[in-house]
């Protein structure tokens, strides 16, 4: 009786004990917050929100891009001195995300955004490990935990408060569900990972085509009635929300602080500018020719091939995607331990040694690149190049050994048995 009465009470002091953490989290958030103006990212999707909830303006509304500016700046941005508009540029039903901050004030908005995005990075390490069947041990998994927080790509995901930590959490979940069969809530989250659209771009197509192949039907009508549903009830609450995106996506190389880059392909390009146009293109089209070969490899086949060419179509994704961000690459997370973990099974001690190296690479090389290339108060183009192509020679490394189950199963129940 004993013993079921302190199970039956546990699940609550496990709430208490994350309720009590979240809060001090939140704190030390909100202190963070007040002393360092920033968030600028969060900011100005935290100001269409609060202009659509208490002004009833819609979010696209030039008046919400100004009031972002003048926060950031005290005046109207001026993009020749390389000032962001900061317009709002999300799909109308990323409110499911953003709204409830807009009815706090800003810095108590950022502060408990900070806090998701930490939360939120805490898990996808979690579920990234259980998505590629990557066993830790503790100690290994605390180390995982405070790469991803601590890394350039999870810091500065944090201190910008890109929405692109929380969206990659949501993609991660869907995968681990599509691999635990658990198809309607898989297509559920991958129509609600469209709210940051570069993001989930490719990613959606292959899982659809995928799911078709394999006569996953769950799949597909939990992406495609969710994605209905947002799109209808969108429209409902602001009709004209799809042009007004469209226009300011139109009008993003007049308001980002890049001016020669559009994709880490193009960046490759312009080191060559007598070929820049034609070797531009050429990348581009390669990298979709040689995507659209997988996607076909993968018709019909198993979840392993399907976890690897997901994989692959993230990559890719964040090679060729226009005017990409280095805090999507939070998505690339999954990739590596994926790749990590083939390492470690396929080369045993070598591979683990080799895991540890890596991590500590990127962990201190990132930033150090950033430190010798900041422009200013802005990144450099080269932050752009190293996690993608690692990401991607590392998939064509391990690409035999992620798709044969047999021999992975036995090099599993050999670690076991060590």
């Amino acid at each position: 009786m004993r013993k079921s009465n302190s199970a039956s009470w546990l699940p609550f002091l496990l709430f208490g004990v994350l309720l009590v953490v979240g809060i001090g989290l939140t704190i030390f958030n909100y202190r963070f917050a007040v002393q360092n103006p920033g968030g600028n990212d969060f900011l100005a999707r935290w100001m269409g929100a609060r202009f659509w909830l208490k002004e009833g303006i819609s979010p696209y509304d030039e008046q919400v891009s100004l009031a972002t500016q003048q926060m950031i700046y005290g005046h109207p941005a001026d993009p020749a001195q390389g000032e962001d508009i900061n317009h709002f540029v999300y799909p109308l039903y990323s409110m499911l995300f953003f709204a409830p901050f807009g009815l706090f004030d800003f810095p108590v908005a950022r502060a408990l955004w900070m806090t998701g995005l930490e939360i939120s990075t805490v898990l996808l390490v979690f579920v990234s490990l259980q998505l590629v069947g990557w066993r830790t041990s503790i100690f290994k998994t605390v180390a995982l935990v405070l790469f991803a927080m601590l890394w350039y790509h999870g810091v500065r995901t944090l201190i910008l408060g890109q929405f692109a930590g929380i969206n990659a959490l949501l993609i991660a979940l869907a995968l681990l569900f599509i691999q635990q069969k658990q198809d309607v809530p898989a297509g559920i989250l991958l129509a609600l990972s469209t709210s940051k659209p570069q993001m989930a771009v490719l990613l959606v197509p292959f899982t659809l085509l995928w799911a078709f192949s394999n006569d996953r039907r769950g799949i597909i009508g939990g992406l495609l009635i969710t994605l209905g549903v947002l799109m209808l009830a969108s429209f409902a609450l602001v009709p004209d929300w799809f042009i007004a995106m469209i226009r300011q996506i139109t009008e993003y190389p007049s308001y980002t602080a890049y001016t020669n880059i559009d994709s880490p392909l193009s960046y490759l390009a312009d080191l060559m500018p007598g070929i820049r146009s034609t070797l531009n293109s050429l990348l581009h089209v390669l990298a979709g020719l040689y995507l659209l070969i997988e996607w076909g490899l993968a018709w019909r086949k198993d979840q392993r091939h399907f976890l690897w060419t997901a994989a692959m179509t993230m990559v890719v994704t964040n090679l060729i995607a226009y005017r990409t961000a280095t805090t999507n690459y939070m998505m690339l997370l999954p990739v590596l331990f994926l790749i990590f973990r083939v390492w470690e099974y396929r080369w045993k001690g070598l591979g683990v040694g080799a895991v540890w190296f890596n991590l500590l690479l990127f962990l201190i090389g990132l930033w150090a690149l950033f430190l010798v290339t900041v422009q200013g108060n802005q990144e450099a183009p080269i932050m752009f190049i190293p996690l993608p192509f690692f990401c991607l020679i590392g998939l064509w490394w391990v690409r035999w050994w992620a798709m044969r189950p047999d021999r992975l199963l036995f090099d599993e129940l050999a670690a076991r048995l060590g």
